[in-house]
C-alpha cells in the first residue's frame, strides 16, 4: 500500500493521533475511493500495517526516518510491514534466498505459504497474499518485472538502514545481533555495506553509531522518547492487570 501511504502522510503531520488518520481516509476520502465500505478497509489495513499512531515506536521511526530520506521510502514501508504483519514476515526469507535471476511466480510463493502454514489459507487467500507479497517485493527493490517477476538485488537506502538497525534495537538487539536481524537481512547486502550505510546515516544526525573493532553500538536519542513511553504504558498495563480492582 505504499502509495496510499504515501499521499495519507502527505496529509496528515508526523506527530497526528490515529484518529486523524482515520478521519483522513474515511471522512475526507483523501485516497480518493469509491465508496465508504472501501475507504473503512482501506483505513483499516493502513492501521494494521503501519500503526499510524504517534506513540507507537515502530510508526514513530518510519515517520522520522520517511521525512529525511525519500528515496529510502518504498523499503522504510517494507520494513514496517515486516515488523506488524506475521504472513509478510515468515514470507520473506523464502524469497531472499532466491539467486539473483531466478523467477519468483506467484504459484512457487503460494506453495511456498502452504508449506509454511499447511491447510491455513483457502486457495483464495493464498493467491492474493502471494500477489500482495510479490507487488510489495517490486515496489522495495527486490524482484523486478510485471508479469514475470525476477529476483534482482536490492539497493538499500541510508535511511532504509538506520530504520531496519532502529527495529533490531527495538528488539532488544545490540551488537552483531543487529546485523543479523531479519531486518537488516531485508536489504539484501553484506554487513561492510550496512556499517557503511549506518556511519553515514550517524553523521547526518539520525542516529548514533559507535564502532570499535566488531563490536557495534547504536542508538536513538531523538526516538528513544517514545520508546521509553511505550515501555512504561507496557508495564503501566501488564500492572493493572496483575493488581486486584478495589471494589467501591
Amino acid at each position: 500500500m505504499l502509495d496510499e501511504l504515501t499521499t495519507l502522510f502527505g496529509q496528515v503531520e508526523a506527530d497526528a493521533p490515529p484518529a486523524a488518520y482515520q478521519a483522513a481516509v474515511r471522512e475526507h476520502n483523501c485516497l480518493g475511493k469509491r465508496s465508504g465500505r472501501t475507504r473503512q478497509l482501506t483505513a483499516r489495513h493502513l492501521a494494521e500495517l503501519y500503526g499510524l499512531d504517534p506513540v507507537n515506536p515502530v510508526h514513530a521511526g518510519l515517520r522520522f526516518f520517511w521525512s529525511r530520506d525519500e528515496a529510502a521510502r518504498p523499503q522504510l514501508a517494507l520494513l514496517a510491514a515486516i515488523a506488524r504483519d506475521s504472513l509478510l514476515r515468515d514470507t520473506i526469507p523464502v524469497v531472499l534466498v532466491k539467486s539473483l535471476g531466478e523467477s519468483v511466480s506467484r504459484q512457487w510463493l503460494e506453495e511456498r505459504i502452504e508449506v509454511l502454514w499447511p491447510e491455513r489459507f483457502s486457495p483464495a487467500t493464498r493467491k492474493s497474499a502471494a500477489q500482495n507479497i510479490n507487488s510489495s517485493l517490486t515496489k522495495s527493490g527486490h524482484l523486478e518485472g510485471r508479469v514475470n517477476k525476477i529476483r534482482t538485488q536490492l539497493q538499500p537506502a541510508t535511511g532504509a538502514v538506520a530504520y531496519a538497525l532502529y527495529l533490531a534495537w527495538l528488539q532488544g538487539g545490540r551488537g552483531e545481533l543487529l546485523l543479523q536481524s531479519l531486518y537488516c537481512r531485508v536489504l539484501d547486502v553484506g554487513s561492510d555495506r550496512l556499517l557503511e550505510l549506518a556511519t553515514q546515516a550517524s553523521a547526518r544526525g539520525w542516529m548514533v553509531m559507535r564502532r570499535v573493532d566488531n563490536v557495534v553500538d547504536v542508538d536513538y536519542p531523538v526516538l528513544a522518547p517514545v520508546v521509553a513511553r511505550a515501555i512504561q504504558a507496557g508495564k503501566d498495563a501488564a500492572l493493572d492487570r496483575e493488581l486486584p480492582h478495589e471494589q467501591s
